[in-house]
Parts: C-alpha cells; sequence; structure tokens
C-alpha cells in the first residue's frame, strides 16, 4: 500500500471512530432526557434481593448505553455509603449484560442507511418544541451517526483484506492456540484501555472481522479483552474513595477476570457452541444482521458480525447466572483482598465522578447522593449542638465534631457547586437544569446551618467561659425551639429526598409552612419573656446579649430549612400567603357556622344525661 492509501486508512478509521463515539455520546444523552424520571425510580428499586439488583444494572446501562457510566456511579454510591457492597456487586453484573446491547445495536447491517436516520432526526430535533420530540430527534441522529461511524470505519479498514504482508503479521493474532487466545485477550484489554470505551473497540472489532482483517475467533478473543480493559475506569474511579468503593472497583474486575479466564479455557468449544446458535437462529433474526449479498468480503461469514454480538452477550449473560448464587462469596474476597486499615475518613467526601464519564441524569443522580449526604450531616450536627446548648459544661469533643462536620460540608458544597456547574455547561433539558440549579442553592442552604450550629456552640462557650447562666425560662425556651427544628429538619429533608422534580403535593407543603410559622411564633414569644427578664432583671446582661444571639442563630437554621423546601417546589412566599388566605376564610366560614349551631342544638352546653341506666 502507498503512503496516500495509509492516510486514506487512517483518515476513515479515525473520522469513523469520531462519528461513532459523538454518536455513542448523544444516544446516551438523548436516552437519559427521555427516561429521567425512569432512571430515578429504577435506582429507588434497588434492595437487598439479587436479582433485583443485577435488574437494576441492565436497566440503567441499557439506558445510559454505557457500563462505564454505570460502574462510576456506583463506585460512587458505595463510597457515600448510599449502597451496599452486595447491592453494587449486583448492579455491576446487570451492567455487564446491559452494555451487550451496543453490540447488538453495532451489528444491526443498516449502516448505508446511517444518513436516512440523521435527516429523519434532522426536523424534530430543530424545530421540535416539545419534551420529547426533541430528545426522539436526537436518538435517531446520533444511531445513525452510530451506524454511519461503522461504515466508515469497515471502509476503511476494507483495503487491509488484500494486503499480504499486513494480514501475514496479523498470524500471531488468529487465535487459533492457547497462546494465540490469550495474546488477542491482553490487545483487547490493553485497547480498551487506551481508548476508554467497549463500546468503541467493540465497533472496531465489528468493522475488522466484516472486511476480512481477522477471522470470528480472533475477533471473539478480543471481545473478551475488552471486557478486563472496560474494568479499569471503575478502578480508576475509586481512586481516593473509601475502602468499600475500592472493593466495588476491585469485585467488577475480579467478576470479569475470573469469567475470562475459565472461558479462554474452554474458548474451542465456546466458539463452536456461539456459531452453531446463531447458524441454526430463524431466517428473520439473521436476515438482521447478514451482510447484504454482493458487499460480504472473499472468505468472510455474512453472519460474523451477529456471531460477536452474540459472543459478548453470552460471556455476560453465562457469568452472571453463574456468579449470581456465589455473589456473597465474591464480597468476601474482594473484601479479604482489600481490609479495612482502619483509616481515619477524610474532610472531603469523593461521591462525584468526572464529567466525562458520567452523563447529565446520572449526574443529578450522584450530586442528590452528595447533597443527601450533607443532609444526614446536619441532623447530627443539630443534634450536638441541641445537646451542648443545654448543658452546664463545656465539651471540647462536641465543638470539635461540629466544626468538623461544618468543614466537610463546606468542601462538599463547593464540590457540588463546581461539579454541578459543569453539567449545566453540557447539553441539559429545561427540568435537569431546574435540578441542577436546586441542587446548588440546597448544599449552599445547608452549609449555611453547620455555620449556624458552630457559632450556637460557640455562644453557649461564652456563656460558661464567662461562668454565667441562663435562666430556667430561657433554657427552656431553647430546648422547646431546638426540639421544634430538629423535626423541621427532618421533614423538610424527608420532603426534598422525595421530591426532586417540581412538586406540587400542596398539602405537604402547606403543613411544613405550618410548621416554620409555628417555629417563628415559639421564636417571638421567647423574644418577648427575654425581654420581660432583661427589663426586671432578673437576667445577666451578658447572659441576655448571649441568648440573644442564640436566639437569632435559631431563626436563621429555620430560614436555610425554608429555603431548602423552596429550592424544591418554589413560590414559598406565595404558598405561605394563600394558606392564610385559606386559613382565615376557614375561620370565618367557622365563625358563620356557630350561630346556626347553636339555633339547631338548644340544649345547654355541658355534660349530656347518661343513658345508661345505673344498676
Amino acid at each position: 500500500m502507498s503512503g496516500s492509501e495509509w492516510f486514506e486508512l487512517a483518515y476513515k478509521v479515525i473520522g469513523g471512530l469520531g462519528v461513532f463515539l459523538v454518536g455513542m455520546m448523544m444516544l446516551s444523552e438523548a436516552l437519559q432526557a427521555v427516561a429521567s424520571d425512569f432512571i430515578r425510580r429504577v435506582i429507588g428499586w434497588l434492595t437487598s434481593n439479587r436479582l433485583m439488583a443485577v435488574a437494576v444494572g441492565v436497566i440503567v446501562t441499557t439506558i445510559v448505553q454505557s457500563s462505564s457510566i454505570t460502574t462510576v456511579m456506583v463506585v460512587g454510591f458505595v463510597n457515600a455509603g448510599l449502597m451496599t457492597l452486595g447491592q453494587a456487586v449486583g448492579v455491576i453484573m446487570g451492567a455487564n449484560i446491559g452494555t451487550t446491547i451496543t453490540g447488538w445495536i453495532i451489528a444491526v447491517q443498516i449502516g448505508k442507511y446511517g444518513l436516512v436516520f440523521i435527516g429523519a432526526g434532522f426536523v424534530p430535533y430543530l424545530f421540535g418544541r416539545g419534551q420529547v420530540s426533541r430528545p426522539v430527534g436526537k436518538i435517531l441522529i446520533a444511531l445513525g451517526m452510530i451506524f454511519l461511524g461503522l461504515e466508515f470505519m469497515s471502509g476503511g479498514f476494507k483495503p487491509l483484506a488484500n494486503h499480504p504482508e499486513f494480514i501475514s503479521k496479523l498470524t500471531i493474532f488468529a487465535a487459533d492456540h492457547f497462546l494465540s487466545v490469550l495474546a488477542c485477550v491482553t490487545v483487547g484489554c490493553l485497547l480498551t484501555f487506551v481508548v476508554q470505551s467497549s463500546s468503541a473497540m467493540l465497533g472496531i472489532t465489528i468493522a475488522l472481522a466484516m472486511t476480512g482483517v481477522i477471522s470470528f475467533p480472533t475477533a471473539a478473543a478480543l471481545v473478551l479483552g475488552e471486557n478486563i480493559g472496560t474494568t479499569i475506569t471503575a478502578l480508576l474511579a475509586s481512586i481516593g474513595g473509601n475502602y468499600n468503593a475500592k472493593r466495588a472497583a476491585l469485585a467488577h474486575s475480579t467478576f470479569n477476570v475470573i469469567g475470562v479466564c475459565y472461558m479462554v479455557l474452554i474458548f474451542p468449544w465456546y466458539i463452536a457452541g456461539v456459531d452453531s446458535f446463531v447458524e441454526s437462529a430463524p431466517s428473520w433474526l439473521t436476515a438482521m444482521f447478514a451482510i447484504p449479498n454482493g458487499e460480504a468480503a472473499r472468505g468472510v461469514d455474512p453472519l460474523i458480525a451477529m456471531k460477536i454480538a452474540c459472543t459478548h452477550s453470552g460471556f455476560n449473560i453465562t457469568n452472571t447466572i453463574l456468579f449470581l448464587p456465589f455473589m456473597g462469596y465474591l464480597v468476601k474476597l474482594v473484601t479479604w483482598m482489600r481490609p479495612d486499615k482502619g483509616k481515619v475518613a477524610k474532610s472531603r467526601l469523593k461521591l462525584l465522578g468526572s464529567l466525562s464519564t458520567v452523563a447529565p441524569e446520572m449526574a443529578l443522580e450522584e450530586a442528590e447522593g452528595e447533597v443527601e449526604l450533607m443532609g444526614g450531616l446536619c441532623v447530627e450536627a443539630l443534634e450536638k449542638t441541641s445537646r451542648y446548648v443545654l448543658m452546664e459544661r463545656e465539651d471540647s469533643e462536641i465543638l470539635k465534631r461540629v466544626e468538623h462536620l461544618e468543614e466537610i460540608t463546606d468542601n462538599i458544597q463547593k464540590e457540588v457547586t463546581l461539579f454541578l456547574t459543569g453539567v449545566l455547561q453540557t447539553v441539559v433539558t429545561h427540568e435537569q437544569a431546574r435540578r441542577s440549579y436546586a441542587l446548588i442553592r440546597i448544599s449552599d442552604e445547608m452549609e449555611s446551618i453547620l455555620d449556624y450550629c458552630v457559632a450556637l456552640i460557640r455562644y453557649k462557650a461564652r456563656i460558661l467561659r464567662d461562668k454565667l447562666e441562663l435562666t430556667p425560662h430561657a433554657r427552656s425556651d431553647l430546648r422547646d425551639l431546638q426540639e421544634r427544628l430538629a423535626a423541621f429538619l427532618a421533614a423538610a429533608l424527608k420532603f426534598s429526598k422525595e421530591h426532586t422534580s417540581a412538586s406540587n403535593e400542596d398539602e405537604e407543603v402547606r403543613d411544613l409552612i405550618r410548621q416554620a410559622d409555628a417555629i417563628a411564633a415559639a421564636a417571638d414569644a421567647a423574644r418577648d419573656g427575654h425581654l420581660k427578664r432583661a427589663q426586671d432583671g432578673s437576667c445577666h446582661p451578658l447572659a441576655g446579649i448571649a441568648f440573644s444571639d442564640m436566639l437569632n442563630a435559631l431563626r436563621r437554621v429555620k430560614s436555610h430549612i425554608v429555603n431548602i423546601i423552596d429550592a424544591r417546589v418554589g413560590r414559598w412566599e406565595e404558598r405561605r400567603e394563600e394558606l392564610r388566605i385559606l386559613d382565615r376564610d376557614a375561620n370565618e366560614e367557622s365563625d358563620r357556622q356557630k350561630p346556626v349551631a347553636a339555633a339547631l342544638d338548644p340544649e345547654p352546653a355541658g355534660p349530656r344525661p347518661s343513658l345508661v341506666s345505673k344498676t
């Protein structure tokens, strides 16, 4: 081949790979936009049931079209304590099955119709205005780009089939004996690690096989290696995470490596089984995947693309079925391989993944998990603060712990803001943008709550340090306010978790408004009581100043909790005014009904005579 021919091959293959990868990325984003609510519900199905965990992995990966995205998300959730290691292993097994759908999409022989798909998706994508039409158009364009990219790569590789010198150099990768199979597995693993996409490598493998450059056994061995290479993404994502996060990534690698090892031992029989299975498939099915007559390269099996896709699916399904009963042993194995050395937790919790591997909807799910973590830290900090405020002596351990929690939330808040700002710079739907802004605001409000918890402890420490005392009434008011705030925070966090989308749960919002108003009224009463005590001289002036500061801090905590709810539902003050009008109308109606009730019931007020005779 001349230099110009090699150049033509290079730009066709590299350009085709670029078109293919952009198509895969667009398909993932579009499917997530269409199925975002469904993804959230599916993740919520996670239980200790192994089959359910596997099902979640299959469904989520089928939607996001990337096992790497799913496994990175799983590593993050395990690191945050939002998913157990056992659940994570089940989801990862399911992700391995879900990612094989990509192989079947690639194997469909409609590459030359890629432009038709792009043309069909062009109109709804550019001119559609609904929440569905644009993503559907994007899906069609993405599929067209995937098929077109594969067609370009196949066209680029085609001259290599007629290049004897190149073919002779590939004989070491013929996969016709044990060592050559191992060589192919190693090459597949290394190339997938370099490309960082098993889907891209699968596309290249199918393109090479369809042009006759490599045989079916060689392609099958490369696919096995690609299944190992794809696990490296999760291993990289687990760096900096806790031991459970590392175990989840290690479980993914161990699961795939063991599967490939036994598959290499039975490789000739497995290949023969796949070959026989595909050849015996119904004609209507093989027609979808067969290379059209006259287009197949000389000596190339027309069903080779289908056989490669079947090899990929067969390996992952078989591996999952064999490992499923032994999932508990796999968890024990990776726990033994990566023991917990009991190191002190860092002040920065690393849950959020890289935006290069996490698509918008999955990124939002990770951010939701991070914010939920912050909520738990707020609850702990408020509980410890309440305990400290009512103590009669200083406790430096509580102060250190709350200050440490404040440092953690400060770091998480920065992490969430930077991460979601990156999400907003990608292509997102209106709902995804709304959720991103809500999460940024909620993380900021939670960080502010921790600031006031630290301030409350310092106000009380000042009282203890100066050997002052709060009056019994002041202590009672503080206890009452803190109990109300703890209940309000718990209710607000529960509401925020259950209503990640714009909510119209009016009755729940009204209950929260009533709680907030009751806290405000209690704070006003506490302030009035404090002013009376200050006037009659029953409290020390310096203790009174500290008490006033604590009241203001508690009011601010209430305001930040209100803002958390407002970030989810919006229009807090408008809803509050609507509720005030409703309550006023209800009271007026009740007052109007009283004379009518009195006229209908002329009996005097008081206990009615008993109708039961005494014995």
